[in-house]
């Protein structure tokens, strides 16, 4: 091979492309465009978990060659789980509303190697199992949160394979085309060569993004708890002092690793009681921590405090403050007043917000952690608007909410997640081991504390 010749080639492996260089584009029939002679090998899963036949049946007559096939059918039992091919963002989605039309889902790639890339996956399930009555669609054709917008990883649970559409009569299948270009509107490659190369997976990977609050482990078994589009290392020291337990931190995989920056670690929160290893104690309140004697934690209301024990590093996260606080009502406090047993949280604005059984627990707190005000002393008025407190999550301004990425569930069954002051439910147990919170520790909360939480699709941040 002479040396431009070897340059080319080498250009287009790096590109994706094998022979040949050019494409050539084609319309069809029914307007799509399409690839007639390049190979691409676009890098991406299998879009199967589980058994697959196929055949290159790309451009192969229909309905008397009026028309080519654009895509390679994956022939296989339905209801096996379909996964997104690579991360992206879910641009279209039909749900048939009566038997006929068929359910499909195009998923777009917005970033990594296949960014640019769009899947297609057509014959999603529309049948109850075990049946051909196509009345499925409700429950058995996409999990919950699969809706345009919602951002997916590769390996993510997305559908099921089924028979809807025209494929009633071919047997179940998964028809799969890859289009360079947004959707609908890209130009049709052969998807057999990136299937061949595709790497499979048995069955799906833990779903993603998980909302912010989650516990999580990478697979190099570090722990991040995530906050907002940041993943932040939290130390077993931290962990145990913020009321987490390692048992409820779910797989991260290293795509949902890739989609969140990385901050600066985990620390200890507001109304912490920290002892370092030279035995000194520390109040952490306001973002600070300060050193405290037990003489100075008696008159904050904590005769007989929980000390949790804290590493210099953990410590040295906090900037030191001199001033120890005079008052019981300093931020991060606990507190009841003598004499009730009302308990409020004192925010970061000296405001008083109502903690309730279910908030308490859901950040492992007990009434070690309480201290009691005595009544002489003033206090702001609870029912006073506190300030701009979580405005956009619908929650009244004086209450503190359940603690983001709490598992919970009620007597009546109703599993979820809580995270941005929303509830975000794990409709069946398909989800449940989709997200990873099989065997979690859920917490037990009344109905009532989940009815009256504004819902969200588990799937957005």
């Amino acid at each position: 091979m002479r040396p431009r010749l070897a340059l080319a080639a080498a250009l287009l492996l790096a590109a994706g492309l094998t022979t040949p260089a050019l494409a050539v584009i084609a319309t069809d029939s029914s307007g799509a465009q399409y690839e007639t002679t390049a190979k691409v090998v676009v890098p991406m899963l299998f879009p199967v978990a589980g058994p697959a036949s196929y055949t290159d049946t790309f451009l192969a007559c229909r309905s008397g060659c009026a028309r080519h096939h654009m895509g390679q059918d994956l022939m296989g039992p339905k209801m096996t789980p379909l996964v997104a091919a690579f991360d992206g963002v879910v641009t279209s989605v039909k749900r048939e509303s009566s038997p006929g039309g068929g359910n499909y889902l195009v998923i777009s790639a917005d970033r990594g190697p296949a960014a640019g890339w769009s899947a297609i996956y057509i014959h999603v399930n529309n049948d109850t199992p075990g049946t051909d009555d196509g009345k499925g669609t409700a429950a058995w054709s996409f999990p919950a949160g699969i809706a345009p917008g919602a951002r997916v990883l590769a390996g993510q649970l997305v559908a099921w394979r089924g028979d809807s559409g025209d494929a009633e009569s071919t047997g179940p299948h998964l028809h799969f085309e890859l289009r360079k270009g947004d959707g609908w509107g890209g130009v049709v490659y052969n998807a057999f060569p990136s299937l061949q190369h595709a790497r499979h997976i048995a069955a799906p990977s833990p779903s993603g993004p998980h909302p912010d609050g989650t516990l999580v482990r990478h697979p190099n078994g570090t722990l991040f708890l995530l906050d907002g589009t940041t993943k932040r290392a939290i130390s077993p020291t931290v962990l145990a002092a913020n009321g987490l337990v390692e048992a409820s931190a779910v797989a991260m995989t290293t795509g949902e690793s890739l989609s969140f920056q990385t901050g600066p670690p985990a620390v200890l929160r507001d109304g912490t009681i920290a002892r370092d290893a030279a035995g000194g104690l520390w109040l952490v309140t306001a973002g600070q921590r300060v050193a405290v004697t037990d003489e100075q934690l008696t008159a904050l209301g904590h005769p007989a405090p929980r000390v949790w024990p804290a590493s210099d590093v953990d410590l040295a996260a906090l900037p030191v403050s001199e001033t120890v606080p005079t008052s019981p009502l300093y931020p991060g406090a606990l507190v009841r007043t003598e004499g009730t047993a009302d308990v409020h949280y004192v925010d970061v604005d000296g405001n008083l917000l109502t903690v309730d059984a279910a908030s308490l627990a859901s950040r492992g707190w007990t009434t070690e952690d309480v201290a009691v005000v005595p009544a002489d002393v003033p206090t702001p008025d609870p029912t006073v608007d506190a300030g701009a407190y979580r405005r956009d999550s619908g929650l009244p301004p004086t209450t503190l909410p359940l603690r983001d990425g709490v598992l919970v569930q009620t007597p009546s069954h109703l599993v979820g997640v809580v995270s941005g002051g929303k509830f975000r439910r794990l409709w069946d147990s398909r989800m449940v081991a989709a997200y990873g919170y099989t065997g979690k520790p859920r917490l037990l909360v009344p109905t009532a504390v989940v009815t009256a939480l504004p819902t969200a699709e588990l799937t957005s941040r």
